[in-house]
């Protein structure tokens, strides 16, 4: 047998194609190399990490098989055969017991439970960090008669986006399909989490160590919420960094201590709470949204909590039983229903037809989640509401309206940086009725969007109808509109008109592309 071990590496002759056709030892010699053609290798190299986390699981399996068998995962023995088999594979790769046994474990979930996730895994649609979280979200259906539907369904779902997966969008998708095949797994979930809830200390280096808790997800936003608050109220001078502030307000509050301010200034205008009062000072809120019948216990669907994702129909009513709960309708109760059963909502402010009414605001955010830009976890009631198409404030009916379709939930850097650079993206629907996103990098590359919203978990989002009132900003020439300037203007449109209308033909340019691609796909649909 060869000493593997020893063996030089074939990896650095592998040649380009594995990689997007882009060699790591050739790019500072490839002068002519786009920076596109830079990304499209990385997301190559994101693949071939997929394949060989589903090479090495099916190794796993395999020894498994051999030395495990039929003999049950767990004997009574300190040494049984799962400690065993784990064993090789820790000495073998230098890694602990446990994270041997824990690559075990998900091998085998893979290859009994979610097979057709294993196939995804292989293809490259899904990351090694996002399956691991897959097995741990579908852990309590192991052996039940709806796991094959509900690895079927998860499946599906990867193919439907041909982009990353961010890790909250997966977890929502993997709950929500949970949720809907075996409640009482949700509940379990949680009920085996809060049983397990604890406080500890962890040391780091250098004189430092780390303190956790888990507890509920209302409890630690509400926690999060007050540590902020505290650290906030520290003057501007304060030399401390906000992380700095953060853990000094933590340890006061625990401590039930002073938090003071290190400005240094006698006269310092901080206004720092006593201990224990912040949380009476400060206005806390945790946005929750469900469907009323779920509140009021006619349905059991799930819920979900902005910042922490998707929660149990018991969850939703312990949450509504609060004392300090505040329960607010999407849709006002008198607002009459069309004879299609949709409501219809006014989409904007009666007198500035560019910012959203109340109800618009809430919708976006609720519909979206989280920030719309891959990989963010900024919840939707921490971002910003956007304007997709950029609104023409010149004339407001040529450009970009303040409805649905056109507003989406950013995080406040990507705002800034697509309102300031030269970034452009674009919001549609899917041919299956999906609201869909696209990113255009200044450099040309199409990077799609994040795969599902909260219509899927809330379908009753789409009987909710927005329509704009007319004002007079909206008509041109109306008396409620601005004289013309009659002074001659110095350029045809201003830079900033230019800037919108080269994003406009950006996104027309990828519309097209998009509905060549799904004539093509329908095509090939059509043929199989």
């Amino acid at each position: 047998m060869s000493r593997w071990w020893r063996a030089r590496s074939p990896w650095p002759g592998l040649p380009a194609l594995y990689t997007g056709d882009v060699h790591a030892d050739d790019v500072t010699d490839l002068i002519g190399t786009h920076v596109n053609e830079l990304l499209g290798s990385m997301a190559s190299t994101q693949r071939a990490r997929s394949y060989l986390a589903w090479h090495n699981y099916q190794l796993a399996a395999e020894l498994h098989r051999r030395l495990v068998g039929d003999r049950g995962e767990h004997d009574f023995l300190v040494v049984d055969g799962l400690a065993d088999c784990a064993a090789r594979i820790a000495v073998a790769l230098a890694i602990t017991q446990h994270a041997a046994e824990q690559v075990i474990l998900q091998a085998v979930a893979l290859r009994d439970r979610l097979p057709q996730v294993a196939q995804r895994l292989q293809q490259g649609r899904i990351s090694p960090e996002r399956v691991i979280s897959v097995i741990a979200r579908t852990d309590l259906i192991d052996g039940a008669d709806c796991a094959a539907e509900v690895d079927a369904q998860i499946a599906a779902e990867l193919d439907l986006h041909d982009g990353p997966w961010s890790a909250e969008r997966l977890r929502d998708m993997v709950d929500r399909i949970v949720y809907r095949h075996d409640p009482d797994a949700v509940r379990e979930r949680r009920r085996r989490a809060l049983d397990a809830r604890d406080s500890w200390v962890q040391p780091k280096t250098d004189g430092i160590a780390q303190v956790s808790t888990s507890m509920s997800a209302e409890n630690a936003r509400i926690s999060q919420a007050n540590i902020r608050a505290l650290a906030e109220s520290a003057c501007s001078a304060d030399p401390r960094t906000i992380g700095q502030r953060r853990s000094d307000a933590a340890f006061a509050l625990m401590s039930q201590t002073r938090f003071e301010c290190l400005c240094g200034d006698e006269s310092c205008p901080a206004e720092i709470p006593e201990p224990g009062v912040v949380a009476a000072q400060t206005k806390i809120v945790i946005h929750v949204v469900a469907e009323e019948k779920t509140v009021t216990g006619e349905a059991d669907s799930a819920g979900f909590v902005a910042g922490h994702g998707v929660i149990s129909g018991d969850h939703v009513r312990d949450l509504a039983a609060r004392p300090d709960a505040v329960i607010k309708p999407l849709v006002p109760p008198d607002t009459p229903q069309n004879p299609d059963g949709t409501y219809t909502l006014s989409a904007h402010q009666p007198a500035d037809p560019y910012r959203p009414s109340a109800a618009l605001d809430t919708y976006i955010r609720v519909r979206d989640g989280h920030s719309v830009i891959p990989g963010n976890a900024t919840s939707s009631f921490d971002g910003d509401v956007d304007h997709v198409v950029e609104y023409d404030h010149a004339d407001p009916a040529a450009g970009g309206q303040t409805c649905p379709e056109n507003l989406n939930v950013k995080d406040r850097f990507f705002h800034i940086l697509k309102t300031f650079g030269s970034w452009v993206d674009d919001q549609y629907r899917d041919r299956r009725g999906r609201l869909r996103q696209e990113f255009i990098t200044p450099e040309g590359l199409v990077i799609p969007g994040e795969p599902e919203n909260l219509e899927v978990l809330f379908p009753g989002l789409r009987r909710i109808r927005f329509t704009s009132a007319d004002t007079p900003q909206q008509r041109r020439g109306s008396p409620g509109a601005p004289p013309p300037d009659p002074r001659p203007p110095s350029r045809r449109r201003t830079r900033l008109a230019a800037k919108y209308a080269r994003r406009e033909q950006e996104r027309e340019r990828n519309r097209r592309r998009r509905e060549r691609e799904e004539r093509e796909r329908d095509s090939r649909d059509d043929v199989d």
